[in-house]
């Protein structure tokens, strides 16, 4: 029974070292919902979003469908100090002196951008505004002139710092019900499978950085010097502007 009692402890505490991430995650999206939630009315809230298209899928944290444009929401549970560029592979999150690298979530929006451009393909006119929101505790060190990346206690004020309006009724009516009927609801599997290609992205990418290869175009990833220190570029530049940090 002790020796029992021991491995169901340890396998607790592996299952709750696994799962930390992922609840943090949902934490910090709940928050930001509460956070968006509280919008004037003008403004259509949708949370925790899967699509999928010819086989592609796409999983967005939030939309938010006004008259001044659709606002794309990626929400990052980081804290600490978050570290990165617009056009990096990875930022980097540093607590004390432990560091962990994820995947850039200016790029990440962007491709729930380009998913929903495609999406909306009927109406080419749609103002989309991706922002990505870190915890009030991350101390963000990132550069990104072209983009907005804030955190929570911000959003609203990054959101409502668009006042011209962009979109009629009836437009807005036909991207609110383009959404309800095109977004999955309820499938495990489905989900189970999204994240399953997701990481095997992540893996082909990082497999392709070991060797020296750019992921975004085929190039050789050269060493250069830059105002913020040291970092690997494509050698294709500047039509492909893939970075890493050295």
């Amino acid at each position: 029974m002790y020796i029992a009692g021991i491995i169901l402890f340890f396998a607790a505490v592996i299952f709750i070292k696994l799962k930390m991430p992922m609840w943090k995650g949902k934490y910090s999206e709940k928050l930001v919902r509460n956070k968006i939630q509280k919008l004037p009315e003008e403004y259509v809230v949708f949370n925790n979003l899967l699509f999928e298209d010819n086989e592609h899928s796409t999983q967005i944290d939030h939309i938010v469908v006004s008259p001044y444009g659709v606002f794309v929401i990626e929400t990052k549970g980081y804290k600490g100090w978050i570290s990165g560029g617009e056009n990096s592979e990875y930022w980097t999150q540093t607590i004390y002196k432990s560091k962990h690298q994820f995947y850039n979530p200016i790029k990440q929006n962007a491709g729930h951008v380009r998913f929903l451009r495609h999406l909306f393909k009927g109406s080419a006119n749609i103002l989309f505004i991706p922002i990505v929101v870190f915890n009030n505790s991350a101390a963000l060190k990132v550069h990104a002139n072209n983009s907005i990346v804030v955190n929570r206690h911000n959003l609203k004020r990054a959101i409502r710092q668009y006042k011209t309006s962009v979109l009629d009724r009836e437009t807005i009516d036909w991207i609110i019900r383009t959404i309800n009927q095109n977004r999955i609801i309820g499938d495990k599997n489905k989900l189970k499978q999204h994240k399953h290609n997701a990481k095997a992205r992540q893996y082909r990418s990082s497999s392709l950085i070991s060797q020296g290869i750019c992921p975004q175009c085929g190039g050789q990833l050269v060493l250069r010097q830059g105002k913020y220190g040291s970092f690997y570029g494509c050698s294709n530049f500047p039509k492909c502007k893939f970075t890493l940090n050295s």
